[in-house]
């Protein structure tokens, strides 16, 4: 995971030693993000146009390279090294060029073909030869879709853009298999022989979602049915850090380096002879900063 340190350039501000301790933004930040449940940070990053893009605080799973570089248009084909593109990639969310204001960018992979090529539904940069294709850099959560419904929910708050949608089809409940035995039609017939359930790309034109409730309305696919499980592959977060935030681990902070004078680690009594030290708290995260992280947490689906 790449490094986030919600104090940069900010921690003379809140009562910290100066200078501050080497990494101590970088620590603090790291047990703010594993309380609020988000690994990956709240931070993202913008493409160059102005919209969103990828997580700050997620490094790339996987790194391709174009070497005949990449052009802009619509389903564009390019061919990659090395060559392990695997078929069940479609939907996926790519960067091309992370680390470059004027190029970087989101593509969702269309298709692929054999073990080194793929397609972007579409490019709005052109990229030079050898252009970097990193893995793994958006949020990507695989919901069930409840039954008879087409609601599917997100848990990081807030959303600002939905990069790519997947929806399938997989066994439903006992009742439900036998109502689709008995309609003959072609999902009773993928149902009936089996198979693993393809994904099915949901054009994001076609949702809407909400903050308020972490609800994406999905569309019905084949036949008007609703689907069973989504895929969703999106951004949410701040640009720049909330004060909260800078605060809260500001405080998480202040807490290490008060830890560390008592002898090191989340100590709770330190007893020397007649003098007795307890602190309120055994972990560096008191009420009041559990009290800030509240509204950054990740929510409860259903």
């Amino acid at each position: 995971m790449a490094e986030l340190n919600y104090l940069d350039g900010a921690e003379n501000q809140y009562g910290l030693p100066n200078p501050v301790p080497k990494g101590l933004g970088e620590q603090a930040s790291v047990i703010v993000n594993s309380h609020i449940r988000r690994p990956e940070g709240i931070l993202y990053e913008l493409d160059a146009n102005g919209g969103p893009c990828l997580m700050t605080g997620l490094q790339p799973s996987f790194t391709y390279v174009v070497p005949g570089g990449v052009a802009a248009g619509t389903n564009v084909a390019v061919t990659v090294t090395p060559a392990n593109v695997r078929a069940d990639m479609v939907g996926d969310v790519l960067i091309l060029d992370r680390g470059s204001p004027d190029f970087q960018e989101a593509v969702v992979v269309q298709s692929t073909s054999g073990n080194n090529q793929i397609t972007f539904a579409q490019v709005q940069f052109p990229h030079a030869a050898n252009v970097k294709v990193d893995v793994g850099c958006v949020i990507n959560e695989e919901r069930s879709v409840p039954s008879q419904r087409s609601i599917a929910r997100y848990s990081r708050f807030p959303c600002v853009g939905i990069l790519s949608l997947l929806g399938r089809y997989t066994y439903g409940r006992r009742s439900d298999q036998a109502m689709a035995g008995q309609v003959p039609n072609l999902l009773s017939s993928v149902r009936a022989f089996g198979g693993p359930p393809p994904w099915i790309p949901i054009p994001v034109s076609q949702i809407s979602w909400s903050d308020a409730t972490g609800e994406i309305w999905l569309p019905a696919g084949i036949l008007a049915a609703y689907y069973s499980d989504v895929r969703i592959r999106y951004v949410a977060g701040y640009v720049e850090t909330p004060d909260t935030i800078v605060r809260a681990t500001s405080m998480v902070a202040r807490n290490i380096v008060s830890s560390g004078a008592l002898g090191g680690g989340a100590i709770k009594l330190l007893q020397a002879g007649g003098s007795r030290i307890e602190r309120f708290s055994s972990s560096f995260l008191d009420n009041d900063i559990r009290g800030l992280l509240e509204p950054f947490k990740i929510r409860s689906l259903y």
